[in-house]
């Protein structure tokens, strides 16, 4: 089964961001080398249709320590060693993602640096097989003539991306237009506000092509909105 890069990226983004009280995802958070905290508890995330259950942890091992060790017991394990995912490089840390091509269970495992002698575990399990039919609906308009948009949701928060061809100004420009329509008014650094709401974006550097991402977070307090 060759598996959607597209669903790999964001599956990744989406763990990357989810660092907060999070479930022990599965047996991966068990026996860690240097372990000096107990995984989190539970919190789910849906990526595409798809249900993530995520833990965090905290080590005293370096990343390069770290990332040798899981990606040798999901070899012993029988996982199969996603390629997609093996190229991809993280703004920061290491990531080893490894499938259950039986169960069809993705594990990603990202280690980032937090200090001195301390590496901050996020390891996290995807039912790739299980995948739900309907996905998250995208929450704002898409640049016209755009590629295929991936929704996921958080309890607090809900995030689009997708590709485009349109230079960041013209993104920009569309949804100062878009989003104005829709009662957002302008904030600093690229944000919409509505009330309690805020949509933040983001509009990732490219050659011919270049990614959208949208964020939008619910319940922001007074202070963020620039109010009292």
């Amino acid at each position: 089964m060759r598996l959607s890069r597209a669903l790999l990226v964001a599956t990744t983004w989406v763990m990357t961001l989810s660092v907060g009280p999070t479930a022990s995802a599965n047996a991966f958070v068990k026996d860690v080398p240097g372990a000096i905290s107990k995984p989190t508890l539970a919190e789910k995330t849906v990526v595409d249709g798809v249900v993530i259950e995520t833990s965090t942890l905290v080590s005293n091992k370096d990343v390069a320590t770290l990332k040798a060790h899981f990606r040798e017991l999901f070899i012993r394990r029988g996982l199969y060693l996603s390629e997609a995912t093996a190229e991809m490089k993280l703004q920061l840390g290491e990531q080893v993602t490894g499938l259950d091509t039986d169960n069809l269970i993705s594990y990603t495992v990202i280690l980032q640096p937090s200090g001195k002698n301390a590496t901050t575990l996020i390891v996290s399990s995807a039912e790739l097989g299980k995948r739900q039919q309907k996905s998250v609906p995208a929450f704002a308009p898409v640049y016209p003539g755009s590629g295929p948009v991936t929704s996921t949701q958080l309890e607090w928060m809900k995030s689009m991306s997708y590709p485009t061809t349109a230079t960041p100004a013209e993104v920009r420009a569309f949804y100062r237009e878009k989003l104005a329509a829709q009662g957002y008014a302008p904030g600093p650094d690229d944000t919409f506000i509505k009330g309690t709401e805020r949509i933040a974006l983001t509009v990732a550097p490219g050659v011919t092509e270049r990614t959208v991402f949208l964020i939008q977070e619910m319940g922001i307090a007074a202070s963020v909105r620039g109010g009292p």
